[in-house]
């Protein structure tokens, strides 16, 4: 059962992705239910019962906004059904034993990319650069905090309005030429300039080994022509998070050529059933999935070959279960144990898998 947006204004991408689960069941031969996750709660609650009283139900799969995920968690609880939920906040898994969160909370994300970058560059000099909104408070905390647990320090942390367009003043912030003021503060009588900053007389940083860039696509965009440009920059590996993934970076490509981002499916170039799923989706829908579309075939293909009473069994296995984007597995709260893959962008504005003992990361710095 699909348990997603078809009104308001997430229906488009609800639709979207229900079309995909369709050709997942198809392929699986089975039926897809499909509730609206936008109803009034009691309406939604109902449509959730009656649903799950047919046996043939195996599982649900959404909601994707973690502000419905409780009730439909509640549910999965009284019928004994998993609810495989698209949401990516923590904890939205812990209101029942039968829920499973299947998407990376970026704060997760963030942790993920301080591990693996630590476990190749020990002593680098690191800094974040972040907007100041939930997303960007979530990221540059759990990066920060999980480098520190490593022993070492970033040394340089910028942040910056959403929707910002000159980056002049926050790449300055990143090397120390500036400071970030909070708004009706002064320093040393000097207030702050319209980009909320002022030009400190501190030793400028002469370079970063590796900077973290934690936005979207649009915004690394926008980013990239400021970067390259710096002096101390011009050697920096660049890292991302899976919100990298999109239009705007395959516009960028000559720019962020060799920059590295994690997500959890590869596309085309991770090969093996990844490609063949990349194929046979491109020859359907005349474009290329976004990993959610991957995840939601493998969570709707799994369901589909499980039975009522055994599919929440195996999602709780050490095991899990392998589907086109990799192994699924959870820890004993629901919370997903997906690793995610390193890719690194191509001159082209492609992305392609690192392999795990790739020379391309270890001597790169």
């Amino acid at each position: 059962m699909a348990v997603l947006p078809q009104s308001g204004e997430l229906a488009g991408v609800g639709e979207q992705l229900v079309e995909v689960m369709r050709w997942a069941a198809e392929d699986s031969g089975a039926h897809l239910i499909i509730v609206d996750s936008e109803l009034a709660n009691d309406a939604l609650a109902r449509a959730l019962s009656d649903a799950l009283s047919n046996e043939a139900v195996v599982g649900m799969v959404g909601p994707l906004r973690a502000s419905r995920a409780g009730l439909v968690a509640a549910v999965s609880a009284q019928a004994r059904v998993p609810a495989l939920l698209l949401s990516s906040v923590e904890g939205v898994e812990a209101r029942s034993p039968y829920a499973f969160r299947t998407r990376l909370s970026v704060g997760e994300q963030a942790s993920f990319a301080a591990r693996w970058a630590h476990e190749r560059w020990p002593k680098a000099r690191v800094g974040v650069m972040a907007p100041l909104s939930e997303y960007g408070d979530e990221a540059a905390r759990a990066f920060v905090s999980t480098w520190s647990e490593q022993g070492a320090r970033v040394v340089g942390l910028a942040r910056y309005r959403s929707g910002e367009t000159q980056f002049t003043p926050v790449v300055e912030t990143l090397l120390g030429a500036r400071v970030r003021l909070e708004r009706g503060r002064e320093v040393a009588g000097r207030r702050a300039d319209r980009w909320g900053t002022v030009r400190v007389g501190a030793p400028r940083l002469d370079g970063l080994d590796l900077l973290l860039l934690a936005d979207f696509d649009d915004a690394v965009a926008r980013q990239a022509p400021f970067i390259v440009r710096e002096e101390a920059l011009q050697q920096t590996q660049l890292l991302g998070l899976a919100g990298w993934r999109g239009q705007r970076l395959q516009q960028s490509g000559e720019e962020l050529a060799g920059a590295i981002f994690f997500d959890t499916f590869g596309g085309i170039a991770q090969g093996g059933a990844a490609e063949g799923f990349v194929l046979a989706f491109e020859a359907r829908f005349v474009r290329a999935p976004t990993t959610v579309e991957a995840e939601v075939y493998d969570l709707v293909s799994f369901l589909a070959s499980s039975r009522r009473g055994s599919a929440a069994s195996v999602l709780g296995s050490s095991e899990g279960f392998e589907g086109v984007t990799g192994r699924w597995r959870f820890d004993r709260r629901g919370a997903p144990l997906r690793v995610p893959l390193a890719l690194r962008v191509t001159e082209d504005g492609r992305w392609i898998p690192l392999t795990t003992s790739s020379s391309e990361t270890h001597d790169a710095l």
